[in-house]
C-alpha cells in the first residue's frame, strides 16, 4: 500500500473451497491465505519465510479497519469464478455486493435448475452467506444471510433435490432448496428448509443406498466450536430416514441417526471426543466409504493439559513431557466403509486403513499403546503416510472411487514427500492404488480440496489447496484429470 520501500507480490487466494457444475460452466469460490487464518485463530504471530508470510495485525486490512481482529488480518475478500467448459474462458464473477465484505470464503457450492449457489461462513461468525447466479449467462441473482446458522459446507443433488450441510452454535442440520421457478429473487435464503438435525455441524452429504435398496442421505459431522457446544458430541457418520417421493422434508428432520463415532475406535477418551472431525463420504460399489479429519488446532492437547480426570495426562512439566503428549494425541486419517447401516443387527462396518493399537493416556503423565478393537483390512492410517491428516474428498469417476488427501508434510518439515495424495479404489474387493503422491505435480499443493466428475463423464475436476503465497506457483489451481478410454470401467448397475 506504499508504506514499504520494497516488497514482492503474493498469491492471496489459496484454496478452491467450493465448486459446482451447471449451465456448461464450472462455478467455484475461493478462500484467501488459509494457513494464516487457521494459525491466526490459534494466536499466530507475524512471520515470513521463503514459502509464505502471515501479517496478522500488521496487515493493511487490520491497520485500515480496526474492527478486524489481528487473527484475521490476512483475510481478503474471496473470489467467485466461472470456467466455460466449451471455450476454456475463465471469468471473475465476484459481485460488488456488501455481503462480500463479511464472507470468510466460499466453503461449498451447489446447483440446480440453472442456478449456481456459492456459500460460506460470515467473517463475523454470525451467519452463513449464500450467493446465487444464473449459471448459463452469469447473471448475479442476489445474496442473503441466514443468521440461524454459522457453518455451511457440502452440497449434494440427490434424486432431483439439492441438499446442503450446515451448523450453528447448538446443532447441525441439512437444508433442502425449495425454490420456485422465479427464485432466488429477493431474500431467497428462507427458501431453504431444514430436513435433517444432528448434534454436530454437518460437513459432507451424499447418497446412501441401504440394505433394502432404498435411497437415504449420509453425512459426516464435525465438532461444534462455540461456548454453547464444542463437547465433541455427535461427531461421526449419520444417515437419514428413507427419502420419500419428492425428497426429504421437515417431517424427516428428527429422524437422522448416528451410526459411527470415533469413540468406537480411538482408545484415548479425550482424543476420541476432541481430536476427530468427519471427512469425505461417498457411496461406492454397495458400500458407504468415509474418512476422518484431524485438525492440528483441535482441543485434544489443551484438554489433556488442563483436565483432572484419571485418564487425562495433565499439564506437562517439561519439554519432554509436552512432546510425549503431542505425539500421543497426533492422529493420521483413517478410512472406513459400511453397509446395512440402518439396521444395528445386520450393520457391517470395516476399517480399511487404520490402526489396531493407538496411544492413549491411562493415568497422569502415563501413555500406553491400547487396542482399538479393529484390524485394518488393507493397511495403516493415511495409506501409510503419517502426514496425511485429512481424507478431504471422495468422488466416483469411471466406475472407480478416488480419494484426495491433505498432506501436512511441508508444514511439519523433515524429509517426507511433499504434496497431497490421490488414491483410487478399483472395486470393493481390492485395496487402494496410488495415482499421485506429489500434489498432482506441484508439491506445494498440500491438499485436494475438490474432486468432482464432469457431468459428461469426460474427466475428473480437482480443485487444489495451496496456501504458500510467496512460493512459485502459489495459490489455487483448477485441474482436469482424464482417464484413457481403454482403462475406463463400465459402471455397475445400481441396485
Amino acid at each position: 500500500d506504499g508504506t514499504c520501500t520494497q516488497g514482492q507480490p503474493k498469491a492471496n487466494q489459496s484454496y478452491i473451497w467450493g465448486l459446482t457444475e451447471q449451465g456448461g460452466k464450472l462455478w467455484f469460490g475461493t478462500l484467501a491465505n488459509a494457513a494464516c487464518i487457521l494459525d491466526g485463530t490459534a494466536g499466530g504471530q507475524p512471520m515470513a519465510n521463503n514459502l509464505f508470510t502471515c501479517e496478522f495485525g500488521q496487515s493493511k486490512n487490520a491497520r485500515t479497519y480496526p474492527t478486524i481482529p489481528a487473527s484475521l488480518g490476512d483475510w481478503r475478500i474471496p473470489k467467485i469464478y466461472s470456467w466455460d467448459l466449451a471455450t476454456g474462458e475463465l471469468v471473475n464473477r465476484t459481485p460488488a455486493n456488501a455481503l462480500m465484505k463479511n464472507t470468510l470464503g466460499f466453503r461449498g457450492a451447489g446447483s440446480i435448475d440453472n442456478i449456481a449457489f456459492l456459500a460460506g461462513p460470515a467473517l463475523s461468525g454470525t451467519s452463513i452467506n449464500i450467493f446465487a447466479f444464473r449459471a448459463d449467462t452469469g447473471q448475479f441473482l442476489g445474496a442473503c444471510a441466514r443468521t440461524d446458522y454459522n457453518y455451511v459446507r457440502g452440497w449434494k443433488l440427490v434424486d432431483g433435490v439439492l441438499y446442503v450441510g450446515v451448523g450453528s452454535d447448538t446443532q447441525g442440520g441439512v437444508l433442502r432448496w425449495d425454490g420456485a421457478p422465479d427464485a432466488p429473487s429477493g431474500n431467497f435464503c428462507w427458501r431453504f428448509s431444514e430436513v435433517g438435525r444432528t448434534t454436530a455441524d454437518v460437513a459432507n452429504v451424499t447418497l446412501y443406498v441401504d440394505g433394502n435398496g432404498q435411497d437415504r442421505l449420509a453425512a459426516t459431522t464435525v465438532p461444534i466450536r462455540s461456548p454453547a457446544g464444542g463437547n465433541g458430541a455427535g461427531v461421526g457418520v449419520w444417515i437419514s430416514p428413507v427419502i420419500p417421493s419428492g425428497g426429504l422434508t421437515s417431517a424427516n428432520a428428527s429422524g437422522w441417526r448416528l451410526i459411527w463415532t470415533p469413540s468406537q475406535y480411538d482408545p484415548d477418551q479425550i482424543v476420541s471426543r476432541f481430536g476427530y472431525a468427519g471427512g469425505a463420504v461417498q457411496y461406492f460399489d454397495g458400500w458407504l466409504y468415509w474418512g476422518t479429519i484431524h485438525l492440528q488446532n483441535s482441543k485434544a492437547l489443551s484438554i489433556h493439559e488442563t483436565c483432572t480426570k484419571s485418564y487425562c495426562f495433565g499439564m506437562p512439566s517439561n519439554p519432554q513431557e509436552l512432546q510425549q503428549l503431542a505425539q500421543a494425541v497426533y492422529r493420521t486419517t483413517s478410512i472406513w466403509r459400511g453397509r446395512n447401516l440402518e439396521n444395528p443387527r445386520t450393520r457391517e462396518i470395516q476399517l480399511l486403513y487404520g490402526e489396531s493399537e493407538l496411544p492413549a493416556s491411562v493415568a497422569p503423565k502415563t501413555i500406553e499403546m491400547k487396542p482399538t478393537g479393529w484390524t485394518p483390512l488393507y493397511g495403516p492410517s493415511g495409506f501409510g503416510n503419517t502426514s496425511n491428516e485429512y481424507t478431504w474428498q471422495m468422488a466416483v469417476y469411471n466406475g472407480r472411487l478416488y480419494v484426495g488427501t491433505y498432506d501436512a508434510a511441508i508444514l511439519q518439515g523433515g524429509t517426507a514427500q511433499y504434496g497431497a495424495d490421490l488414491w483410487r479404489f478399483d472395486s470393493s474387493d481390492s485395496p487402494a492404488v496410488n495415482e499421485n503422491y506429489t500434489g498432482l505435480g506441484d508439491r506445494y499443493n498440500y491438499g485436494i480440496r475438490i474432486l468432482q466428475p464432469l457431468e459428461d463423464g469426460s474427466g475428473l475436476i480437482a480443485g487444489m489447496a495451496n496456501p504458500f503465497n510467496l512460493a512459485p506457483g502459489g495459490g489455487w489451481e483448477l485441474r482436469v484429470l482424464r482417464q484413457p478410454p481403454s482403462t475406463a470401467k463400465k459402471p455397475k448397475a445400481r441396485r
